[in-house]
């Protein structure tokens, strides 16, 4: 697929830092490729602290690498490597990849949306909710058990099996819900309302706790690819956002940590990046006359209604009615030709873009028949008023280098 990036499962994947990580706290053994990369910073730790910052691509970390005295310390003091992001590119699949240790196939949360089976409907996981619905928690209203969506166990109960203490720093808005309850219910919680206190709240606990064992922190800020959504990665709004964020990590975190943490690994990295996308020019799949007909392709719930894509406007997943999935393809990869690919769900899966097997047991029939798979700037979507709609000058969830690089830094205390 031109100009696509597939991940780098196993060779430096996000999806390897959680064997990684638990081997700098516990030495379990990891039989990684990707494990020669770090080098002499593959070791034992007392402390390990992980700050993603959510949309944070290498394309930014080399925009803003020489201006930041905090990218400047790994780049200098440390070791920063050039990974590629889980498919889809989303936060949905990497979040849970470092609360369960499982890539998108296996944990079968593999983004924002899909469709769920068992319900019959599309979901949002994250927030808990039936998809295009403002309010979350409606599955939780619902009756819905999380145990019908989400993987267990957790990444952080093998952590806290083998004796490594789990403290997980997110914004105050998911803590708690129920997402964040299942997965993260054998870590301390720590809920913060702005960046700056999260990031002084981490310092102190790292610098002044008296860890009676091995701990393992995970700090997580969105700030950055909200305001990527609404405004974009070319925007002054978004630079005044990254270089806020840098700075607090500097001063209030990375500073102290050098001076005061014994035997600890700082690391930073994200979950994916973010290429620019324009409202004005998405196609919506059930409303652009160009896509006229399509309706007799889809399939539909038991009610009778067409089931809305999975995914988002950057990784389409549609669910097509049996025997027409060659002239569903066919169909969309003529009317978005130098737009799109349109690939099978099946060759992406075999190729291992999801990662290796074994797969989550719903994770096919969630995952569907086709993805359209949008070229740089590009935006396909479905649109319903007030439920659906492309809105965002940024986006991600598919396979560019804007969105599938993201870089990992690693730099160790005293």
């Amino acid at each position: 697929m031109q100009d696509f990036l597939r991940p780098n499962y196993d060779n430096g994947c996000f999806a390897d830092l959680p064997a990684l990580i638990r081997y700098c706290l516990t030495g379990e053994p990891v039989d990684l490729p990707a494990a020669t990369q770090w080098g002499d910073y593959l070791r034992r730790y007392d402390t390990v602290v992980l700050v993603l910052v959510d949309a944070f691509g290498w394309r930014f970390f080399e925009r803003y690498a020489d201006e930041s005295p905090f990218l400047q310390h790994f780049v200098r003091h440390g070791k920063v490597l050039r990974w590629t992001s889980q498919f889809p590119s989303t936060t949905t699949a990497h979040i849970t990849c470092l609360n369960t240790g499982l890539t998108p196939g296996q944990s079968g949360l593999f983004e924002w949306q899909f469709y769920e089976p068992a319900l019959d409907a599309v979901i949002e996981p994250l927030t808990y909710t039936f998809a295009g619905e403002e309010k979350p928690e409606t599955l939780r209203q619902a009756g819905v058990d999380p145990a019908l969506i989400y993987p267990a166990p957790t990444y952080p109960q093998t952590l806290l099996q083998a004796g490594v203490q789990p403290i997980v720093y997110q914004p105050r808005e998911y803590t708690p819900t129920t997402y964040s309850t299942w997965m993260l219910r054998d870590a301390v919680v720590r809920g913060y309302r702005t960046v700056p206190e999260g990031v002084a709240n981490l310092r102190h606990e790292v610098t002044e706790g008296q860890p009676g064992q091995p701990r393992y922190f995970f700090f997580y800020t969105g700030s950055v690819d909200t305001i990527g959504h609404y405004d974009g990665p070319a925007s002054p709004q978004f630079d005044a956002e990254v270089e806020t964020v840098l700075f607090v990590l500097q001063r209030a975190l990375l500073e102290p940590l050098l001076k005061f943490a014994m035997n600890t690994l700082l690391i930073f990295t994200a979950d994916h990046g973010m290429v620019e996308t324009d409202p004005q020019t998405t196609f919506y799949l059930n409303t652009d006359p160009l896509f006229a007909g399509i309706e007799r392709l889809l399939r539909r719930d038991r009610n009778g209604k067409l089931l809305s894509p999975g995914g988002s406007a950057r990784d389409v997943f549609l669910h097509i009615n049996e025997g027409l999935v060659d002239e569903t393809q066919a169909f969309l990869a003529e009317r978005l030709a130098g737009k799109a690919e349109v690939v099978t769900t099946r060759s992406l899966v075999e190729q291992g873009y999801f990662g290796p097997p074994p797969f989550a047991p719903q994770f096919l029939a969630r995952l569907g028949d086709l993805v359209i798979l949008p070229y740089a700037g590009e935006s396909v979507w479905w649109y319903e008023k007030d439920r659906f709609e492309q809105k965002f000058y940024g986006h991600h969830g598919g396979l560019t280098p804007q969105e599938m690089e993201i870089p990992v830094g690693l730099l160790p205390s005293q």
